[in-house]
Protein backbone atom coordinates (compact mmCIF):
# COMPACT_ATOMS: atom_id res chain seq x y z
CA UNK A 1 0.00 0.00 0.00
CA UNK A 2 1.25 3.37 -0.62
CA UNK A 3 1.86 6.08 1.46
CA UNK A 4 -1.00 8.00 -0.65
CA UNK A 5 -3.51 5.11 0.42
CA UNK A 6 -2.79 4.50 3.67
CA UNK A 7 -3.21 7.78 4.57
CA UNK A 8 -6.62 7.72 3.00
CA UNK A 9 -7.53 4.33 4.72
CA UNK A 10 -6.41 6.10 7.88
CA UNK A 11 -8.48 9.36 7.39
CA UNK A 12 -11.61 7.09 6.43
CA UNK A 13 -11.12 4.90 9.70
CA UNK A 14 -10.73 8.15 11.94
CA UNK A 15 -14.03 9.81 9.70
CA UNK A 16 -16.72 9.58 12.75
CA UNK A 17 -14.25 11.51 15.18
CA UNK A 18 -13.13 13.97 12.56
CA UNK A 19 -16.75 14.82 11.24
CA UNK A 20 -17.13 15.93 15.11
CA UNK A 21 -14.30 19.30 14.54
CA UNK A 22 -17.11 21.26 13.65
CA UNK A 23 -18.14 21.45 17.32
CA UNK A 24 -15.24 23.27 18.51
CA UNK A 25 -16.17 26.75 18.81
CA UNK A 26 -14.92 29.42 16.93
CA UNK A 27 -12.03 31.97 18.53
CA UNK A 28 -13.80 35.22 19.69
CA UNK A 29 -13.85 37.84 17.27
CA UNK A 30 -11.60 40.10 18.97
CA UNK A 31 -9.06 36.99 19.33
CA UNK A 32 -9.44 36.34 15.65
CA UNK A 33 -9.02 40.15 14.90
CA UNK A 34 -5.43 40.22 16.87
CA UNK A 35 -4.54 36.65 15.34
CA UNK A 36 -4.81 38.85 11.61
CA UNK A 37 -2.71 41.94 13.37
CA UNK A 38 -0.01 39.43 14.58
CA UNK A 39 0.66 38.39 10.85
CA UNK A 40 0.34 41.95 9.35
CA UNK A 41 3.38 43.01 9.59
CA UNK A 42 1.91 46.61 8.75
CA UNK A 43 -0.25 46.54 11.93
CA UNK A 44 1.21 48.78 15.06
CA UNK A 45 0.51 49.13 18.96
CA UNK A 46 -2.40 51.57 18.14
CA UNK A 47 -4.54 48.69 16.56
CA UNK A 48 -4.07 46.40 19.09
CA UNK A 49 -5.35 48.74 21.91
CA UNK A 50 -8.62 49.71 19.35
CA UNK A 51 -9.49 46.00 18.95
CA UNK A 52 -9.49 45.43 22.52
CA UNK A 53 -11.65 47.95 23.33
CA UNK A 54 -14.49 46.17 21.39
CA UNK A 55 -14.32 43.23 24.38
CA UNK A 56 -13.99 44.43 27.62
CA UNK A 57 -13.87 40.99 29.28
CA UNK A 58 -11.33 40.36 27.74
CA UNK A 59 -9.47 43.17 28.20
CA UNK A 60 -10.06 42.75 32.09
CA UNK A 61 -8.37 39.47 32.13
CA UNK A 62 -5.58 40.85 30.16
CA UNK A 63 -4.77 43.62 32.52
CA UNK A 64 -5.76 41.14 35.46
CA UNK A 65 -2.91 38.95 33.90
CA UNK A 66 -0.52 42.03 33.38
CA UNK A 67 -0.71 42.82 37.03
CA UNK A 68 0.05 39.59 38.19
CA UNK A 69 3.55 38.50 39.44
CA UNK A 70 4.38 36.94 36.25
CA UNK A 71 5.22 40.18 34.74
CA UNK A 72 6.54 42.05 37.58
CA UNK A 73 5.54 45.81 36.59
CA UNK A 74 5.81 48.02 38.83
CA UNK A 75 2.24 49.99 39.67
CA UNK A 76 -0.93 49.47 38.40
CA UNK A 77 -1.70 49.03 35.08
CA UNK A 78 -4.73 50.43 33.99
CA UNK A 79 -4.85 50.83 30.48
CA UNK A 80 -4.28 48.70 27.49
CA UNK A 81 -1.59 51.68 26.13
CA UNK A 82 -0.13 51.52 29.39
CA UNK A 83 0.31 47.84 29.04
CA UNK A 84 1.99 47.89 25.56
CA UNK A 85 4.43 50.51 26.65
CA UNK A 86 5.96 47.91 29.22
CA UNK A 87 5.27 44.53 27.46
CA UNK A 88 5.35 45.66 23.29
CA UNK A 89 3.10 44.82 20.61
CA UNK A 90 3.82 41.25 20.48
CA UNK A 91 3.69 40.03 23.79
CA UNK A 92 0.67 41.66 24.33
CA UNK A 93 -1.21 40.31 21.36
CA UNK A 94 0.72 36.33 22.06
CA UNK A 95 -1.23 36.96 25.31
CA UNK A 96 -4.55 38.22 24.50
CA UNK A 97 -4.85 35.25 21.58
CA UNK A 98 -3.40 32.49 24.48
CA UNK A 99 -6.35 33.66 26.92
CA UNK A 100 -8.66 33.36 23.89
CA UNK A 101 -7.49 30.05 23.28
CA UNK A 102 -8.13 28.92 27.07
CA UNK A 103 -11.45 30.35 27.46
CA UNK A 104 -12.73 27.91 24.76
CA UNK A 105 -11.39 25.23 26.11
CA UNK A 106 -11.98 26.21 29.97
CA UNK A 107 -15.07 23.99 30.64
CA UNK A 108 -14.97 20.27 32.43
CA UNK A 109 -17.92 18.51 32.71
CA UNK A 110 -15.58 15.25 32.91
CA UNK A 111 -13.92 14.35 36.52
CA UNK A 112 -12.19 11.44 34.63
CA UNK A 113 -9.03 13.80 33.64
CA UNK A 114 -7.97 17.02 35.14
CA UNK A 115 -8.09 19.96 32.84
CA UNK A 116 -6.40 21.77 35.57
CA UNK A 117 -3.33 19.49 35.31
CA UNK A 118 -3.41 19.37 32.20
CA UNK A 119 -3.05 23.01 31.47
CA UNK A 120 -0.55 22.81 34.43
CA UNK A 121 1.87 21.50 32.09
CA UNK A 122 1.19 23.16 28.89
CA UNK A 123 1.71 26.50 31.19
CA UNK A 124 5.26 24.62 32.22
CA UNK A 125 5.62 23.66 28.56
CA UNK A 126 5.18 27.69 27.50
CA UNK A 127 7.39 28.87 30.47
CA UNK A 128 10.19 26.33 29.83
CA UNK A 129 9.75 27.18 26.18
CA UNK A 130 10.32 31.00 26.64
CA UNK A 131 13.51 29.97 29.35
CA UNK A 132 15.22 28.06 26.22
CA UNK A 133 13.92 30.19 23.73
CA UNK A 134 16.42 33.52 25.88
CA UNK A 135 18.92 31.17 26.27
CA UNK A 136 19.48 30.31 23.17
CA UNK A 137 19.09 33.77 21.41
CA UNK A 138 15.71 32.64 19.70
CA UNK A 139 14.63 35.95 18.30
CA UNK A 140 10.99 36.40 19.63
CA UNK A 141 10.71 34.09 22.74
CA UNK A 142 7.33 35.10 23.91
CA UNK A 143 5.66 33.97 20.49
CA UNK A 144 7.82 30.38 22.01
CA UNK A 145 5.43 30.72 25.26
CA UNK A 146 2.15 30.82 22.92
CA UNK A 147 3.89 28.05 21.02
CA UNK A 148 4.16 26.03 24.25
CA UNK A 149 1.01 26.80 26.21
CA UNK A 150 -1.16 25.66 23.23
CA UNK A 151 1.17 22.71 21.84
CA UNK A 152 -1.00 19.71 22.85
CA UNK A 153 -4.63 21.53 22.46
CA UNK A 154 -5.39 18.68 20.21
CA UNK A 155 -5.73 16.47 23.47
CA UNK A 156 -8.14 18.53 24.24
CA UNK A 157 -10.44 18.63 21.16
CA UNK A 158 -9.81 15.08 21.37
CA UNK A 159 -11.34 15.06 25.06
CA UNK A 160 -13.93 17.12 24.02
CA UNK A 161 -15.42 15.58 20.79
CA UNK A 162 -14.91 11.35 21.74
CA UNK A 163 -13.92 12.02 25.18
CA UNK A 164 -14.33 7.76 25.47
CA UNK A 165 -11.50 7.67 23.07
CA UNK A 166 -9.35 9.92 24.75
CA UNK A 167 -10.09 8.10 27.72
CA UNK A 168 -8.45 4.45 26.20
CA UNK A 169 -4.95 6.47 25.30
CA UNK A 170 -4.44 7.62 28.87
CA UNK A 171 -5.76 4.75 30.20
CA UNK A 172 -3.26 2.56 27.41
CA UNK A 173 -0.22 5.28 28.41
CA UNK A 174 -0.40 4.60 32.40
CA UNK A 175 -0.69 0.70 31.83
CA UNK A 176 2.26 0.53 29.50
CA UNK A 177 4.05 3.93 30.19
CA UNK A 178 4.23 5.56 26.91
CA UNK A 179 4.15 8.78 25.65
CA UNK A 180 0.11 9.75 24.76
CA UNK A 181 1.57 10.12 20.84
CA UNK A 182 2.79 6.46 20.88
CA UNK A 183 -0.63 5.32 22.05
CA UNK A 184 -2.70 7.04 19.60
CA UNK A 185 -0.65 5.14 17.34
CA UNK A 186 -1.33 1.64 18.67
CA UNK A 187 -5.19 2.47 19.09
CA UNK A 188 -4.85 4.17 15.22
CA UNK A 189 -6.70 7.20 16.91
CA UNK A 190 -5.80 10.88 15.33
CA UNK A 191 -3.39 12.55 16.01
CA UNK A 192 -3.65 15.35 18.72
CA UNK A 193 -1.13 17.04 16.52
CA UNK A 194 -3.14 16.78 13.66
CA UNK A 195 -6.20 17.58 15.48
CA UNK A 196 -4.56 20.60 17.08
CA UNK A 197 -3.30 21.96 13.86
CA UNK A 198 -6.67 21.42 11.77
CA UNK A 199 -8.68 23.63 14.89
CA UNK A 200 -5.64 25.99 14.60
CA UNK A 201 -5.57 26.23 11.02
CA UNK A 202 -9.87 26.87 11.33
CA UNK A 203 -9.07 29.69 14.18
CA UNK A 204 -6.27 30.71 11.68
CA UNK A 205 -3.77 30.80 14.26
CA UNK A 206 -0.33 32.21 13.40
CA UNK A 207 1.76 29.79 10.90
CA UNK A 208 4.46 29.12 14.04
CA UNK A 209 1.84 28.06 16.33
CA UNK A 210 0.35 25.79 13.69
CA UNK A 211 3.38 23.85 13.00
CA UNK A 212 4.49 24.00 16.47
CA UNK A 213 1.34 22.13 17.57
CA UNK A 214 1.78 19.71 14.53
CA UNK A 215 5.09 18.35 14.18
CA UNK A 216 5.86 18.74 18.28
CA UNK A 217 6.71 15.00 18.03
CA UNK A 218 8.71 15.46 14.95
CA UNK A 219 12.29 15.77 14.25
CA UNK A 220 11.74 18.34 11.67
CA UNK A 221 15.44 18.68 10.81
CA UNK A 222 14.83 16.95 7.46
CA UNK A 223 11.43 18.38 6.37
CA UNK A 224 11.79 20.61 3.10
CA UNK A 225 7.80 21.66 3.95
CA UNK A 226 8.48 23.26 6.79
CA UNK A 227 10.48 27.10 6.58
CA UNK A 228 13.71 26.59 8.28
CA UNK A 229 12.98 30.33 10.01
CA UNK A 230 10.41 28.02 12.13
CA UNK A 231 11.80 24.95 12.86
CA UNK A 232 13.87 26.32 15.78
CA UNK A 233 10.95 26.93 17.65
CA UNK A 234 9.51 23.66 16.90
CA UNK A 235 12.37 22.11 18.39
CA UNK A 236 11.74 24.64 21.39
CA UNK A 237 8.42 23.49 22.00
CA UNK A 238 9.68 19.81 21.89
CA UNK A 239 12.61 19.83 24.12
CA UNK A 240 10.63 22.03 26.56
CA UNK A 241 7.08 19.53 26.66
CA UNK A 242 10.03 16.40 27.37
CA UNK A 243 11.33 18.83 30.30
CA UNK A 244 8.34 19.51 31.94
CA UNK A 245 7.28 15.83 31.49
CA UNK A 246 10.20 14.50 32.88
CA UNK A 247 9.83 17.05 35.75
CA UNK A 248 6.17 15.83 36.46
CA UNK A 249 4.79 19.35 35.71
CA UNK A 250 1.10 18.81 35.38
CA UNK A 251 -0.21 16.17 33.66
CA UNK A 252 -1.05 15.82 29.78
CA UNK A 253 -1.48 12.07 29.87
CA UNK A 254 1.30 11.38 29.10
CA UNK A 255 3.26 8.58 30.70
CA UNK A 256 6.46 8.21 29.45
CA UNK A 257 8.73 10.15 32.38
CA UNK A 258 10.09 12.53 29.21
CA UNK A 259 12.66 11.21 26.95
CA UNK A 260 15.83 13.80 25.89
CA UNK A 261 18.18 12.78 23.73
CA UNK A 262 20.59 14.15 21.38
CA UNK A 263 18.01 14.72 18.88
CA UNK A 264 16.39 17.18 20.45
CA UNK A 265 19.01 19.08 22.76
CA UNK A 266 21.64 19.16 19.71
CA UNK A 267 19.30 21.36 16.98
CA UNK A 268 19.46 23.64 19.47
CA UNK A 269 23.01 24.02 20.58
CA UNK A 270 22.08 22.72 24.26
CA UNK A 271 23.92 19.65 26.63
CA UNK A 272 22.61 17.47 29.43
CA UNK A 273 24.54 19.77 31.37
CA UNK A 274 22.29 22.79 30.57
CA UNK A 275 19.28 20.84 32.08
CA UNK A 276 18.90 21.13 35.61
CA UNK A 277 19.46 25.14 35.06
CA UNK A 278 16.50 25.09 32.59
CA UNK A 279 14.21 22.89 35.10
CA UNK A 280 15.22 24.57 37.98
CA UNK A 281 14.29 27.78 36.43
CA UNK A 282 11.19 26.54 35.14
CA UNK A 283 9.93 25.54 38.72
CA UNK A 284 10.90 28.66 40.02
CA UNK A 285 8.70 30.73 37.44
CA UNK A 286 5.57 28.23 37.34
CA UNK A 287 3.65 29.74 40.47
CA UNK A 288 4.13 33.29 38.82
CA UNK A 289 3.07 32.05 35.71
CA UNK A 290 -0.15 30.21 36.86
CA UNK A 291 -1.86 33.36 37.29
CA UNK A 292 -2.54 32.51 33.11
CA UNK A 293 -4.78 29.53 34.67
CA UNK A 294 -6.29 31.65 37.07
CA UNK A 295 -6.87 34.22 34.85
CA UNK A 296 -8.06 32.83 31.43
CA UNK A 297 -10.66 31.19 32.36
Amino acid sequence: MSPQDQDSSRVERWKPILEKLNDIPTLPVVATRVTELINDPNSSSADIADVLKKDQVLTAKVLKLINSPYYGIPGEVTDVKRALAYLGFNTLAQLVLSISVISVFSQNKNTRFSLQEFWKHALGTAVASEIIARKIGYAKPEECFTCGLLHDIGKIVLFKIAPEEFLRVVQLTEKEKISFFEAERRLEIPPHGYLGEYIADKWRLPMVIRMSIRYHHVDVRPMETILESIKPSIQIVSLANQLVVKENIGYSGNASGGLINDDLLQPLGLTEADLPAIAERVKKDIDNASAFLRNAA
